[in-house]
């Protein structure tokens, strides 16, 4: 026991160790850390409850920002410390996903299930502790250096995502330990990390139908999500964007559904992993890439009704709590958009979500006979190893890492005006304006992105063609004040060199 947990603690940290140097990035980090004037005061950290996470009526997540905040006082602006602590984080959490699957597979499932469906109990039910722990300790190895874990762990602003699973497999472990008080003070904390984690009383209501019908608990776990919801409400962050009209929210629902495929395929064959990753809305139903999503799910489903009878507790437990912590990010409730026609699907969205997917996996691959099975799984397992390696030293390098993605993702108006701003600073002007462009065409309606090209353009003395952007934006929304600056600053310019 005590080498297997020295081998997952020394390979989860030696993968990303590379990304230790990796620098605060320009989308988030800027924001939330570098420019965050509140965490830079520890005598304000009772404001960090009171308002959103991006100071603004989106998001709440107090606890990251609390983190940062620490960080800051003992660290300053060292970002080695911020990247080690979500190093240090992803190390917690592979040993909490080995606890947890250690108690699911000792946890058999209901009678009333397994003869309602007709199926058996899994084979490493029947093999009692031992099997327990060689499942949860494949999963935990799994879940540590499978590369889909990378844009969580490898960029600072990851925290949140990191925090919340921390929380939620601790609320989960308690749960099934029946450790009440411990299970809805960690569910509360994880709901204080980020808004994703208010899938878990769902979790649990399946998790109660299949494997014990007392759902008292579970009522529990719901006055705890209401009474979360009760707060954001009462301090005004409630703020979401809805859909335009039923047609662009069935496109994205159908877009959603067409980003598992990739999402699967990237747990399966993870190649082409990259920042920020984003997909096309579709604009109708009759599109090739529609019409195949359609067909591929209902394959899917098609297959799930013949084989229902056959599968076990742990198999459809497992179906139910992936979908349900994709839910957030389904386009469902909000729109989900990096910009104007896209949806997100970033890689970190499987960070939890991953975990009933190895937990099935493994199970299963373990249940198998066959040597070249186990030894292929093996050498899965090393490639997965070299290729989060492979990520982490991408990670040293965002402009690089902006680049990979931008070949990928072209149209990535954020990936755009983030690459632009780093060239800015690198004071490489006529760069970052051609970025801003891509970003402005690709988003014309952002004045942020508006603005940061007229920059980019006075910074190379076009003050005139500057001035000229500045005034061609109509409403600058949130960003009013940057553009009152920014025109007062040209204009400046210009009078001491007309």
């Amino acid at each position: 026991m005590v080498l297997k947990a020295f081998l997952l603690f020394s390979l989860t940290f030696t993968a990303y160790s590379f990304m230790l140097s990796s620098p605060f990035k320009t989308m988030d980090d800027q924001y939330s850390i570098v420019g965050n004037s509140l965490i830079k005061d520890p005598s304000q950290w009772p404001r960090l409850f009171s308002q959103g996470y991006f100071r603004d009526r989106t998001y709440y997540r107090p606890l990251a920002n609390l983190t940062f905040m620490a960080e800051y006082k003992f660290f300053g602006l060292d970002s080695f410390f911020y990247n080690l602590d979500n190093l240090f984080l992803h190390i917690i959490n592979v040993f909490l996903v080995w606890a947890l699957a250690n108690c699911l597979m000792r946890t058999p499932p209901s009678p009333l299930f397994e003869l309602k469906r007709g199926s058996v109990p899994p084979l490493f039910f029947k093999e009692g502790v031992r099997g327990s722990w060689e499942v949860g300790f494949w999963t935990a190895l799994l879940f540590a250096i499978h590369p889909i874990q990378w844009e969580a762990v490898a960029n600072i602003s990851g925290r949140a995502i990191l925090l919340s699973t921390m929380f939620s497999l601790i609320s989960f472990v308690a749960y099934l330990k029946q450790r009440w008080v411990i299970a809805l003070l960690s569910f509360a904390a994880a709901l204080l990390c980020k808004e994703s984690a208010a899938i878990l009383p769902g979790v649990f209501f399946i998790h109660a139908l299949i494997y014990h019908r007392d759902l008292r608990w579970v009522w529990a776990y719901g006055a705890v999500l209401a009474g979360y919801i009760f707060l954001r409400h009462h301090l005004g962050i409630t703020e979401f964007y809805p859909w335009r009209n039923w047609h662009e929210h069935a496109m994205g629902i159908l877009t959603f559904l067409r980003s598992i495929i990739t999402h699967a395929r990237s747990l399966a064959l993870p190649t082409d992993l990259h920042f920020d990753r984003s997909l096309k809305l579709f604009t109708g139903a009759f599109e090739a890439g529609a019409l195949m999503t359609i067909f591929i799910w209902s394959v899917v489903l098609a297959w799930l009704g013949i084989a229902r009878k056959k599968m076990t507790g742990l198999q459809w437990f497992t179906i139910g709590w992936f979908f349900l912590s994709l839910l957030p990010v389904s386009q469902i409730v909000s729109t989900i958009g990096v910009a104007p026609g896209y949806i997100s699907t970033a890689e970190h969205f499987l960070y939890l979500a991953c975990v009933p997917v190895f937990i099935a996996a493994v199970q299963y691959v373990l249940s198998l006979r066959a040597a070249a099975v186990k030894m292929a799984a093996l050498g899965f397992l090393g490639f997965c190893f070299l290729t989060t390696v492979e990520q982490n030293i991408y990670a040293q390098n965002e402009l690089a890492m902006m680049e990979r993605s931008l070949r990928i993702q072209p149209h990535n108006s954020r990936l755009h005006a983030s690459a632009g701003l780093i060239y800015a600073l690198a004071e490489k002007f006529p760069e970052a304006e051609v970025h801003f462009r891509a970003a402005v065409a690709d988003d014309p309606f952002n004045a942020r992105h508006t603005i940061s090209l007229g920059k980019s353009i006075c910074d190379q003395g076009r003050i005139q063609e500057c001035l000229d952007i500045y005034n061609g934006i109509k409403d600058p929304g949130n960003f009013a004040e940057l553009l009152k600056s920014n025109r007062a600053l040209a204009q400046k310019l210009l009078k001491k060199d007309p």
